[in-house]
């Protein structure tokens, strides 16, 4: 597909900074803006950011729970229902880790169902994506296996099923006894991770952490004005604005104080964190 330019598009969106207080816009009227104006094949590339809020809509309701469902997500309740019948209406992960769940046959022995769902879909974002996207999904897989092995020996957890993907850094992970896993020249943002993780407060630390991923988008971003590599830059730099603003400083505490109790299960975030 030939490269779309979103001049319209781009030039309206609001600006935005991580220390503002509130999201510029709702993320209702930014999607519907993308889906108006975005070529549909760049529009699927940002639902690819929203994978998550499918994984975490599955695994409710495979665990029979009662819950109210994300919006946001690719699918509908009833869609995704009957996609866990009838294959082909959900990617088809789904219902390969759907199958094992039922079975009780984990895809790797040792790793909690919502880790190898998060292995899946990794896979699956990987195979659907190039370019912008790629490197993102790449770096944040990084990120979160570096923050995983960094947890691991700070705190003296159990490794067996805590990384997500094989890769440099898992690797590392596995061999190297260095504070940088021997990675910080073929990953540059590690030294500002690890200054980041120096702070003695957990919310100073996770600021720090989300600050890295907004550098990192600019950085991928530096030659791009018009395209679809902003809108999805943007997209993201929404979501952890959004995150942001949701959290006070009081339920600040009271969550990232329990972040430690819940690695020993999976390294994914409180649930604070999510869109909804």
């Amino acid at each position: 597909m030939q490269k779309q330019n979103y001049y319209y598009l781009i030039s309206g969106l609001p600006d935005m900074a991580l220390e503002q207080s509130k999201v510029p816009l709702p993320l209702s009227e930014l999607l519907e803006a993308f889906e108006w104006s975005l070529h549909p094949e760049d529009f699927r590339l940002a639902r690819l950011i929203f994978l998550p809020v499918d994984h975490r809509n599955l695994l409710n309701l495979i665990h029979k729970k009662e819950f109210s469902w994300e919006p946001y997500g690719q699918f509908s309740r009833e869609t995704m229902e009957e996609g866990l019948k009838e294959p082909g209406l959900l990617p088809a992960y789904m219902n390969r880790f759907f199958q094992a769940y039922k079975n009780e046959e984990p895809l790797w022995p040792g790793m909690s169902w919502e880790n190898q769902l998060e292995r899946l879909g990794h896979e699956y974002q990987l195979e659907r994506s190039n370019g912008f996207l790629r490197q993102w999904f790449t770096f944040e897989n990084f990120l979160k296996n570096f923050l995983a092995a960094w947890n691991i020996r700070e705190y003296r957890l159990t490794a067996e099923g805590q990384y997500i993907g094989e890769n440099l850094v898992t690797e590392a992970a596995r061999r190297s006894h260095a504070r940088d896993l021997g990675l910080a020249a073929e990953l540059p943002f590690l030294d500002k991770l690890l200054h980041a993780l120096e702070q003695d407060k957990l919310l100073e630390r996770e600021k720090a952490i989300s600050r890295i991923k907004w550098n990192y988008i600019d950085e991928l971003n530096t030659f791009n004005y018009f395209t679809i590599e902003v809108v999805l830059g943007y997209l993201l730099k929404w979501l952890m604005l959004h995150r942001w603003a949701r959290m006070d400083a009081e339920r600040g505490r009271q969550v990232l104080g329990g972040l430690i109790d819940r690695l020993e299960n999976s390294f994914e975030l409180p649930k604070i964190f999510d869109l909804a």
